[in-house]
């Protein structure tokens, strides 16, 4: 645009020079090609300047096309006031006047309605409609000047103007009228949208909060086979638990039994978390009590092998293959003597006993349920003295990603971490971990159940 813009100013000042250099000798005849060459040119030069105005932003155009359009105003007034008192000049205010409106208003204003229009109706269509607008405006005005300085032609041009506008006048009718159909059909639309969309609103709500009050239920039942506070450390005084689900309810549990003289506890992972996995967790730890309590299995080898059993006796009802099943690192500790045996599943136990740094027991390389190489499970034994710590686990924890470059935590970092807090009391090795954990996961979702146990004799 700005290319036509320069041309069109271009072409108007040449065609100014020729009229100039070319005007006719005989002053008081009307020169129709003399007349048609100067007019044209300087309509020519200010269309120029409105082509300039074009590539700006419509705001900018449109604050140029209101500072045009109370310049013809005032022009207009001036126009009225020279002429009422008749001072010279009048007719070359009437050019203005028409020239600034035509050439540079009425383009600008045009350019405008094209954009806005051209969103509700064929381009080529709200470029046809203010073309004429444009045209008949501007022939309405410009025979209303030929008939002030009394050329001809000046009916005429008014004539032809008011027959476009009243053309182009209903056309921008009928589009309004489609315009206004349009847009009640699709505000219509929109509300029966928005009707439908509220409604599905409210069941999705309604079903989500039943969703949730059930398990939230079921974290009351999950709860109650988790061992209290009050019987955890009434057994193990001198011990935490760091449990958090990675949902309301969890895969990992935490187990406790006091037979005679022994302690049996355990950390479990059970295949999957939230529902699924708590689903599991009440299977398999059924199991736990059954073996102990029924079967009166203490070794925790023996009660590895029990577990297993009852679990795949218990998945194997089902017609579909059920593979599920846990990892666990169960301790049986003998609290007169301080023996400690142990059997784990996937999971390992590490200790820290007499100074000599943290040691591991490795774990069965199967877990409790159904497995292609199944093997008796490994009762390993352990004499603990005084001062002495064991640590059972889940994966949760060494699992979990975070830190600076959204990596795993990892068991080596977890090892250190229970190192580096072994000389604190129970409470405050947990406390550590818990602030640990967080701040490594940071603004990162929990992946898993975190489950950790730590006893010190």
């Amino acid at each position: 645009m700005k290319k036509i813009g320069f041309i069109s100013i271009l072409i108007g000042l040449i065609g100014l020079g020729c009229s100039l250099l070319f005007e006719p000798n005989d002053q008081g005849k009307f020169d129709f090609f003399y007349f048609f060459i100067s007019f044209s040119s300087i309509g020519l030069f200010f269309l120029g300047i409105s082509f300039l105005m074009f590539p700006l932003p419509l705001e900018r155009r449109r604050r140029f096309a209101t500072g045009l359009f109370i310049l013809t105003a005032f022009l207009l007034a001036l126009y009225y006031f020279f002429k009422e008192h008749r001072f010279p000049g009048a007719a070359f205010i009437a050019f203005g006047i028409f020239y600034v409106f035509s050439f540079l208003f009425l383009p600008l204003h045009s350019k405008n309605r094209i954009e806005k229009w051209k969103a509700y109706t064929g381009t080529w269509y709200a470029y046809f409609l203010t073309i004429c607008d444009l045209v008949s405006l501007a022939s309405i005005f410009c025979g209303v000047l030929f008939r002030v300085m009394h050329w001809p032609f000046g009916e005429a041009l008014i004539n032809f103007g008011i027959f476009v506008l009243a053309i182009t006048l209903i056309s921008w009718n009928r589009l309004f009228s489609k315009e206004i159909v349009l847009r009640k059909a699709a505000e219509d639309k929109v509300k029966e949208s928005f009707t439908e969309l509220k409604k599905q609103h409210i069941i999705i709500e309604e079903k989500n909060k039943e969703i949730l009050d059930s398990i939230n239920y079921a974290k009351r039942l999950q709860d109650a086979i988790l061992p209290s506070d009050k019987i955890w450390y009434n057994y193990l005084p001198n011990s935490f638990v760091l449990y958090q689900p990675k949902d309301i309810v969890a895969g990992d549990f935490y187990w406790i039994e006091k037979i005679g003289d022994q302690i049996l506890f355990a950390a479990a992972d059970c295949t999957g978390h939230g529902v699924p996995g708590a689903m599991v967790s009440v299977v398999c730890s059924n199991a736990l009590n059954r073996t102990v309590k029924e079967f009166n299995i203490t070794e925790p080898g023996k009660i590895l092998d029990k577990v297993r059993e009852l679990v795949i006796e218990t998945f194997e009802k089902s017609e579909s293959e059920v593979k599920d099943g846990m990892d666990i690192s169960l301790c049986a500790l003998n609290i007169k003597t301080n023996e400690l045996k142990w059997a784990g599943a996937n999971n390992p136990l590490w200790y820290i006993s007499g100074g000599e740094g943290l040691k591991e027991i490795k774990a069965d390389k199967q877990p409790i349920g159904k497995y292609a190489d199944e093997k008796p499970f490994t009762t390993h034994s352990l004499q603990l003295n005084k001062g002495d710590t064991i640590y059972l686990f889940t994966d949760g924890f060494a699992d979990q990603f975070g830190g600076p470059k959204g990596k795993k935590f990892k068991y080596k970092q977890l090892l250190q971490l229970l190192i580096d807090s072994n000389n604190k009391e129970m409470p405050e090795q947990k406390k550590m971990l818990d602030t640990a954990f967080k701040n490594w996961k940071a603004a990162i979702d929990q992946v898993d159940d975190v489950c950790i146990i730590g006893i010190k004799i």
